[in-house]
């Protein structure tokens, strides 16, 4: 009977072993098949830079050699593209497939990129649908080198460029796609499906370990009570069952200690000497008898009591289990551990990861807060700082005066830089896009660097590959201050040589256009172990030029974090004293030129006032508008500084001063803020006494006249004429001639307001039946210059050829507001290009289409379409 018993403690022991070993073997199983399926996934990848990285050096190479005849590139295409029919494992003739075909391919790659194949090769089979996708894929791939091969046999650039070349490429690129999405997706079903077997493997093992250790439990029990006297099985039960770190006990039938070990005495407060034999009611409060009672009732075995042991709170996880003695009496065996520390310790844990959230938000919002505060006395001292340049100051005074404008600036970029960061991590970076001409943006920004350049004797290089014409739909804030960071930084960690700027149209698709821009130097160059800090928030480089240029170490942070928000992504290429490339890509919405002549004029015969040198600002978000304005403002001796939407201009005027601008001519409707929010920040909050006049293309009754007396001084309507233009603004400016002054010195062919009203029907030049009955009154109001009248005339053509489709397009998708903005600009167009029935038809369709959805436009929407092919007809 000893020796079985005996035999009984072994073999727990063995399975004991087992199970460890089992689940080790578990454990190194898994990670070799996630290794495994891994580095077949890495196969794969190669495999599609395999053909990724030909097909882009075969495309390089044909696209320099056309455009430069080196024969060099001529022959190295040649070279890679024997290469490629020369080997067998992308073969042009692989037009068919075995079931096998595919998969050898792999391996051959496999091969020569050192891989290892495991005894689970048969990933790399195929299925159907992936052969499928293949073979699509190698018949567009080879389409498209036989086009380059065409291309540069013919010395015919159309072969490489066009929408079939993008449409085999797209193609090539989306059978690859679908391959290796399908391949991969298989070996992460096959991941998961070891990781289920992992799990469920460990929950077996964890389950029968607890069973083994409780049978060994009672088999100690037993040998050791029975063999008292045997000091082997002593010694075994105390090492294994006295010393475990788990309560162990077992009750009879009756709920009565047949026994404990210590540790169970300890979590359970049991004092007692004695208590084997006794009764939990013996040995226990009545509350935790009852807890106990009711947890070997419950069928569930496993589980956590919350109980109260003298005086303290303690969560005791517990196991139990039925057993029978030699005699077939049931006994009980309790698994406890105590886990009021562990518990304990998660709840701090939960508390305190709460207070550092709290803690954090509030840091930031402080930080947000107080450098907005101390925005406005950095603005007060800049402002200060340009009077103080005004007056007559000793050298000695100037150079203080410049350090101390030279310091505000750096402390206002630093704390722009703080709110960009406060922004980015409570993730309310918002965008505000806008429409606006790439080429002009990118010409305003050479510009804020030319004399910068020109100072540390650098050379500006430019390589654009895109549409001069490119409008697109961006917030052009941070879209110019991602571009003026980069500059700004190949500027500061340059020190001879040049700064370059590229830009470059990916590939459109639909109304979308990929763009990539890189910003290359020839500076310091960067260490390749600190490529991965650049975009990390406050990481700077040590180097000598980064202590001369201080700075937050946030500026690539943020941008990357910009350009990310808008779709797009950052990286840089650099070589330690070789130079820098940083580039960036986004997609941009194509936008049309909206509002493109809204305000005309004309070149007067006198000058109707003479603005002594004065400046003024034109906020004004259409390109032509600006123009134009500007223009008119030179004419009479007025200085013009400009501003693309409201938001600009209030940072303008905060940076220039309250006495800055004689005027401010102030459109209305702008993108980021509009014109009367402005002029109601201009006047109500910054408190500029500088007069306000609003442009603007609506009606202005009394009532709206009365709503902004208190921040509009003016209202100037579009298309305006160039007398009223300068009546209005004589006021401002203290030089004016008594023509302006005077009204009844206004001549009537300059100011039609003063001509006797007539019927339209006696005036002989304009025909109903012309959609341009207005041209010589449009072309008069542009300055007579008829070569701007026409160029604008045939953009409108090209931009609103498909206007009627476009807003019924807009009305289905129920966009009243694009649809109605759409309507008011042709609207505008056709008065300032003198197509008076376009504009009278576009009024009409705007004024509908303010009624709201329930009403009907099909009226017009027939009347504006008619008006518009007949005006681009006449074209």
């Amino acid at each position: 009977m000893k020796k079985l018993k005996l035999n009984y403690m072994v073999v727990t022991i063995f399975c004991l072993a087992i199970l460890l070993v089992l689940n080790a073997m578990g454990v190194f199983a898994y990670r070799d098949s996630v290794l495994s399926s891994e580095t077949h996934k890495d196969i794969m990848l190669n495999f599609i830079i395999k053909y990724d990285t030909l097909v882009n050096e075969l495309h390089s190479n044909a696209r320099i050699y056309l455009n430069t005849n080196d024969e060099r590139y001529r022959t190295e295409f040649f070279i890679l593209r024997n290469e490629y029919l020369n080997n067998d494992n992308v073969s042009l003739q692989y037009r068919a497939f075995t079931e096998n075909q595919a998969s050898d391919q792999l391996k051959e790659i496999v091969d020569q990129t050192g891989f290892t194949l495991s005894a689970q090769a048969d990933y790399l089979e195929f299925t159907s649908e992936e052969k499928a996708f293949y073979t699509a894929f190698l018949d567009s791939y080879h389409q498209l080198i036989a086009r380059l091969t065409e291309a540069v046999e013919t010395r015919d650039m159309l072969f490489i460029t066009g929408s079939e070349l993008d449409y085999l490429y797209n193609a090539q690129s989306e059978n690859m796609n679908l391959l290796s999405k399908s391949y991969i997706d298989r070996l992460n079903f096959k991941e998961d499906l070891v990781l289920a077997r992992q799990k469920l493997l460990e929950i077996t093992l964890i389950i029968l370990s607890l069973l083994l250790l409780g049978f060994a439990s009672v088999t100690f029990y037993v040998i050791v009570r029975q063999n008292a006297f045997n000091s082997y099985f002593r010694q075994l039960f105390n090492t294994v069952v006295e010393n475990i770190n788990v309560g162990i006990t077992i009750l009879d039938q009756y709920y009565c200690f047949d026994y404990m070990n210590p540790m169970y005495k300890e979590i359970m407060g049991v004092t007692m000497e004695d208590a084997l034999g006794k009764s939990l009611q013996e040995v226990f409060d009545q509350k935790i008898v009852e807890a106990i009672e009711q947890v070997m009732e419950e069928e569930n075995r496993n589980g956590q009591m919350d109980l109260i042991i003298g005086n303290r709170r303690k969560h005791i996880a517990y196991s139990f289990f039925t057993i029978c003695d030699e005699e077939g009496n049931s006994k009980y065996v309790q698994l406890i551990q105590d886990s009021t520390s562990t518990n304990n310790m998660q709840t701090q844990l939960r508390k305190q990861l709460k207070e550092i959230e709290f803690y954090s938000h509030a840091k930031d919002s402080f930080i947000a807060n107080i450098s907005h505060e101390i925005k406005t006395p950095i603005n007060a001292i800049l402002g200060m700082v340009h009077f103080l340049k005004s007056t007559r100051l000793s050298q000695n005074q100037k150079d203080l005066v410049k350090k101390i404008e030279t310091s505000s600036d750096i402390l206002l970029t630093i704390i722009s830089d703080v709110l960009d960061l406060s922004k980015i991590r409570s993730k309310s970076l918002n965008l505000y896009p806008s429409d606006f001409s790439l080429a002009q943006v990118i010409e305003n920004v050479e510009d804020m660097f030319s004399n910068q350049l020109a100072s540390k004797g650098l050379e500006w290089r430019r390589d654009f590959e895109f549409d001069k014409d490119l409008c697109i739909h961006l917030d052009k804030t941070r879209f110019v201050q991602v571009l003026v960071n980069l500059i700004n930084n190949a500027y500061k960690f340059t020190e001879e040589g040049y700064i370059k700027l590229s830009a470059e149209t990916m590939s459109e698709s639909n109304n979308i256009v990929y763009l990539q821009f890189c910003v290359e130097d020839s500076g310091i160059g960067i260490a390749e172990k600190d490529i991965s800090k650049l975009f990390h928030e406050f990481e700077q480089l040590e180097n000598h030029l980064t202590k001369q240029h201080q700075g937050t170490g946030l500026g690539l942070f943020i941008c990357k974090n910009i350009i990310e928000s808008m779709d797009g992504r950052m990286w840089v290429k650099s070589v330690k004293g070789e130079g820098s490339k940083f580039y960036f890509s986004l997609p941009a919405e194509k936008a049309f030129e909206t509002a493109l002549l809204n305000s005309g004029t004309g070149i007067i015969n006198s000058i109707p006032l003479d603005g002594n040198g004065g400046r003024a600002l034109v906020v004004e978000d259409t390109e032509i508008n600006v123009e134009v304005a500007v223009k008119l403002l030179n004419d009479v001796n007025i200085a013009c500084d400009t501003a693309a939407d409201g938001l600009i201009a209030v940072q303008m005027c905060k940076k220039k001063g309250p006495d800055y601008y004689k005027v401010i001519l102030m459109d209305i409707h702008m993108p980021n803020m509009d014109g009367y929010t402005a002029a109601n920040i201009l006047k109500k909050e910054m408190r500029f006494k500088t007069p306000i006049v609003a442009l603007t293309a609506s009606d202005i009754n009394d009532q709206i006249v009365a709503e902004h007396a208190d921040t509009i001084n003016d209202f100037i309507l579009k298309p305006f004429k160039a007398s009223a233009f300068y009546k209005t603004l004589a006021p401002y400016f203290a030089n004016t001639n008594s023509t302006i002054m005077d009204d009844s010195m206004i001549s009537a062919d300059e100011d039609p307001e003063s001509m006797p009203e007539t019927d339209p029907e006696d005036d002989p030049v304009k025909d109903e039946n012309d959609p341009f009955a207005g041209r010589e009154e449009a072309i008069k109001n542009l300055g007579g210059l008829e070569s701007i009248y026409y160029k604008h005339i045939e953009k409108f053509k090209v931009n609103y050829v498909n206007s009627t489709s476009e807003i019924k397009e807009l009305l289905e998708k129920k966009n009243y507001e694009e649809a109605r903005r759409l309507a008011h600009s042709i609207k505008g167009l056709g008065g300032t290009l003198g197509m008076l029935k376009v504009q009278s038809a576009g009024a009409a369709l705007e004024k509908a289409i303010l009624k709201g959805e329930g009403y009907d436009l099909s009226e017009e929407l027939a009347d504006f379409d008619k008006e518009l092919k007949a005006a681009i007809a006449a074209i």
